[in-house]
């Protein structure tokens, strides 16, 4: 779920979180290649930042790119032009991609990732359709923040799956409620990076 209260639509938000299972082709990435594919996620994050710079600042850029991704997006994803650069939810999932293979082994950054892919995609669709009870402060409900640790903890034990991955499903477990948890707080940080940065920081201290 987003980190604000979300008004696109249902069917729309549908197609967001396709997307995010999409990008599972990144957790791969990581396990298959380890941290040389940070030679293609760190260009893809500079890459992705300056888009958000380039609509934010060209009335042509951001025309186009509005019209590729513009019923994806969010409305506090799409300032006034020449207003605050603002980044999209895709941008900061290449930023953790880069940050979390940077920071952690490959199964723990793969394993982080997959979690936030997933269970971010299950805590919004079970969320907004079976939400019924909310967390103290939040919009965010108790029924998607338990959807998201029971499908991030199913991704991570394919992940531990990989050989030598050294994953248990403890360790899977505690990643899954810690990323549960970091994504139900309303924090400023963006679920994008800080889900993945804390299970993975949890999952690391429990390997190490």
């Amino acid at each position: 779920m987003s980190d604000h209260v979300p008004v696109i639509s249902y069917p729309a938000e549908l197609r967001r979180k396709a997307l995010h299972l999409g990008a599972l082709v990144v957790p791969l990435a990581i396990l298959w290649l380890g941290r040389d594919v940070l030679w293609l996620f760190v260009p893809g994050a500079v890459l992705a930042v300056v888009g958000d710079v380039a609509r934010a600042r060209s009335a042509g850029a951001r025309a186009w790119l509005h019209n590729l991704f513009g019923g994806l997006m969010r409305p506090e994803e799409m300032p006034p032009l020449d207003g605050p650069v603002t980044l999209n939810g895709a941008t900061w999932m290449t930023i953790a991609a880069a940050l979390c293979t940077a920071l952690f082994s490959p199964p723990v950054a793969a394993a982080a990732l997959a979690m936030q892919m997933v269970g971010d995609g299950a805590a919004a669709v079970v969320g907004r359709r079976f939400g019924q009870n909310r967390w103290p402060g939040s919009y965010k409900s108790v029924e998607g923040s338990i959807a998201m640790t029971v499908s991030a903890w199913g991704i991570g034990l394919a992940v531990g799956l990989w050989p030598g991955a050294g994953l248990t499903p403890a360790v899977l477990a505690v990643g899954a409620v810690v990323a549960a948890v970091a994504e139900a707080i309303p924090i400023p940080l963006n679920d994008n990076v800080r889900v993945p940065l804390a299970a993975g920081l949890a999952m690391a201290l429990l390997v190490a």
